[in-house]
């Protein structure tokens, strides 16, 4: 993901990642936002879905713990919670929305909106979310 993508620029009308961007630092994410914004076409639409770093600190101060059988996880405590759900399963950078929406700035994107889960008014983004909602940030960039 460190390399520019493999397509000519403004070629791609629809980009799609669901959990993937916190799996790499906020630099490399960078980048990677940067090249997808080189390939989307004037009206393209990157769609972006992740888990949300202010749920989970929301839900630590509540003293409320996620359940994911999901994914097979249940924290014991609410520190456990925080501490897992920032370091599982690859996780190196988590985002809450203010922090996306900043990233994508600084990637060139000049529209960033929260959208919801599964949906879309390009039919091409709808129902593309495959993991269980957890409050995930969704957002759309132009």
């Amino acid at each position: 993901m460190r390399k520019k993508l493999p397509v000519k620029p403004g070629s791609i009308r629809f980009i799609y990642t669901e959990h993937f961007i916190e799996h790499i630092r906020r630099p490399e994410a960078l980048l990677l936002l940067k090249n997808c914004k080189e390939v989307l076409a004037e009206d393209g639409v990157l769609r972006i879905s992740t888990p949300n770093l202010g749920r989970l600190v929301k839900d630590y101060l509540s003293e409320r713990i996620q359940n994911m059988e999901h994914a097979g996880w249940r924290a014991a405590t609410p520190c456990a919670m925080v501490n897992e759900g920032m370091r599982l399963w690859g996780h190196r950078f988590l985002y809450d929305e203010a922090e996306l929406t900043l990233l994508l700035a600084e990637a060139g994107f000049k529209s960033v909106k929260r959208v919801q889960w599964g949906e879309s008014k390009h039919p091409e983004l709808r129902g593309l979310e495959t993991r269980p909602d957890f409050d995930d940030v969704i957002v759309k960039a132009m």
